[in-house]
Formats: C-alpha cells, sequence, structure tokens
C-alpha cells in the first residue's frame, strides 16, 4: 500500500504507525539513506497529526547500530511540530 495515499484517504481517521522499510535504507543504507528517508516520511505523514516514525514492523537484530541511532536522530531532529522537514 502507498502510505502517502493511506495518509490521504483516511488520515483524519488513524494514527499510521512505520513504513522505514527493513528491506531498504534502515538495513542497506547509510546513516545518512536512513535521515532522508525518515524526513521524507514526516514531511508526506506528519502534517495534521496521525504518524508515528517506526520501521515497517520491528527492530530486527540484522539493522545495524549506527542506522537504529540514524533513526532515532532524524525522528528528533525533524518530528517536532510545527513539521518543518
Amino acid at each position: 500500500m502507498d502510505i502517502v495515499e493511506v495518509k490521504r484517504q483516511y488520515g483524519k481517521h488513524l494514527c499510521l504507525i512505520g513504513n522505514i522499510d527493513l528491506g531498504g535504507a534502515l538495513v542497506r543504507g547509510t546513516p545518512e539513506d536512513v535521515e532522508a528517508e525518515v524526513r521524507q516520511h514526516i514531511r508526506d505523514l506528519a502534517p495534521g497529526g496521525g504518524y508515528m516514525v517506526g520501521s515497517s514492523n520491528s527492530i530486527t537484530s540484522y539493522v545495524p547500530l549506527e542506522n537504529y541511532r540514524a533513526i532515532i536522530a532524524a525522528t528528533m531532529k525533524w518530528g517536532k511540530y510545527p513539521i518543518d522537514a
């Protein structure tokens, strides 16, 4: 599912969580890639509320520690209201 489309259709009724894909930057990318993905998700999904940053399901043991730290840091950096990501 396209999470941006889900937000558009149902965002006033739901809180969306996650969608930082374990098959992408979180596992295979650099910390900079993770930050860019988190920032884009916040930019697309956080306005108006109803979005919580998270992985696609959990933080597994094969997520590099530096990428785990990057998702937290990016959330703290870009996830403050008013959204200015």
